[in-house]
């Protein structure tokens, strides 16, 4: 299986909105959403979103351990339909700012509506860490990167 390159900052397409994926073409997206796992554990990740490897399509990937799943998430056109109005800072870093961190505000919880590649539409209900990287990698996707939202 090929590694794809990662994206890093300073680049235009990790600053563009990606678009949504049709959703009968989600199975065709299957081995970029294994190509992503593979990057987001080369690099030691807990996340990735699909400008990171240079591509603007509303596909992102979530490890496992921190979903608390079985399997790596592979989750295609999400949308927050939840935030909590408690939130919390917590220091994050990104794989495509490697050498930064900062503390970023976020609401402690949210709730997310995603497909999987089989076409599924699922809700997912996440607090702490997996909320934040729930939302980190929406950022991604919208062009908004961790750089942008650090307190100072």
């Amino acid at each position: 299986m090929e590694v794809l390159p990662l994206t890093l900052q300073p680049n235009k397409i990790l600053r563009a909105k990606s678009h949504n994926l049709p959703i009968a073409e989600l199975p065709n997206y299957v081995e970029l959403g294994q190509q992503m796992i593979v990057v987001m554990i080369k690099n030691t990740g807990i996340g990735l979103a699909a400008p990171q490897v240079a591509k603007n399509i509303n596909l992102f990937v979530i490890n496992k351990d921190v979903a608390g799943t079985p399997d790596h998430l592979v989750l295609a056109n999400p949308k927050i339909v939840f935030s909590s109005k408690t939130m919390n800072v917590m220091e994050e870093g990104c794989l495509s700012c490697p050498t930064l961190f900062g503390d970023v505000r976020r609401p402690e919880k949210v709730r997310v509506k995603a497909y999987t590649l089989d076409g599924k539409k699922h809700l997912f209900k996440a607090k702490g860490l997996l909320a934040k990287v729930f939302q980190h990698e929406i950022d991604h996707l919208t062009g908004v990167l961790i750089i942008d939202k650090f307190e100072a």
